[in-house]
């Protein structure tokens, strides 16, 4: 049987994680000298916190080609799929390149989902389902690549300072949350953080991303849908799916997305038709 890798990105817990048996690698979150392995040496909750105390934004750190290189030695007769962030977002999916290429395996198959956190979690469960059916490596692949480019993962921050300042996203003029009430609608496209409209309040922000959902970019209401909040959301998302009349798996944000999200976002993930 195929055995699907993930990084933690895809914010499944290690329950969950461990429940689809999928091998699940740990980014890394950084208070000034501190380092904590996202999910397994640092939870949600603590990471919120001490990021609510923190003087400066925290940093992240790739999964180096050496964290790949111990996962696939530890699995030498199994076909793997490897399903990573955005390569946009973060070196990790590069370090997987680097790791294949130096193991010399050719049954080590590769995706760079263009994607993360819910809209990768939803990924990751598909291609651990039919892992679980029996589908070979290759398959899975092609399947999770074709899904991947129908992907959407669209969200509302309280303010895209934590996404600039961490390098995420550039500079965007007039895009200033947390004044005059302006909350940032954004999307990844092509990879990437980009924010697509601009909602003046709470409700707004919703209903903007109800038009996006159902007819900018039309929901496959085939496909399973997911959604995401970091700590603070929680009332946010919970009028949001009423305002769409959806309802899915709710993941939370954790430290990684978190670190650039900030609190208070909320986010959908869906495959578009």
């Amino acid at each position: 049987m195929a055995l699907i890798i993930a990084d933690s990105t895809c914010d499944l817990t290690l329950a969950q994680a461990n429940e689809l048996n999928i091998e699940m690698l740990s980014l890394s979150v950084n208070f000034g000298e501190e380092s904590y392995l996202d999910k397994r040496e640092i939870t949600n909750e603590e990471f919120y916190e001490k990021l609510a105390a923190a003087p400066e934004l925290p940093t992240t750190s790739l999964l180096s080609p050496g964290d790949f290189a111990a996962v696939f030695d530890a699995h030498p007769n199994e076909e793997l799929v490897v399903l990573t962030l955005s390569s946009i977002l973060s070196g990790t999916y590069q370090s997987a390149v680097l790791a294949k290429e130096a193991s010399g395996r050719d049954d080590i198959y590769l995706v760079d989902t263009r994607t993360v956190c819910a809209a990768l979690g939803l990924l990751v469960r598909r291609a651990a389902w039919m892992a679980r059916e029996g589908s070979r490596a290759a398959d899975i692949t092609a399947a999770i690549e074709a899904l991947a480019a129908r992907s959407r993962l669209i969200g509302v921050v309280d303010t895209l300072h934590n996404l600039v300042k961490g390098g995420r996203l550039g500079k965007v003029s007039g895009y200033v949350g947390g004044m005059l009430n302006i909350k940032p609608v954004l999307m990844i496209e092509d990879g990437a953080v980009k924010p697509i409209l601009k909602a003046r309040g709470e409700r707004d922000a919703l209903s903007k991303m109800r038009m996006l959902v159902f007819e900018q970019f039309p929901i496959d209401a085939r496909q399973p849908v997911a959604f995401a909040c970091s700590a603070g959301g929680q009332e946010r998302l919970a009028l949001f799916m009423d305002t769409l009349g959806l309802t899915g798996p709710v993941s939370d944000v954790g430290s990684v997305v978190g670190t650039h999200a900030g609190p208070g976002t909320v986010m959908i993930a869906y495959f578009e038709k």
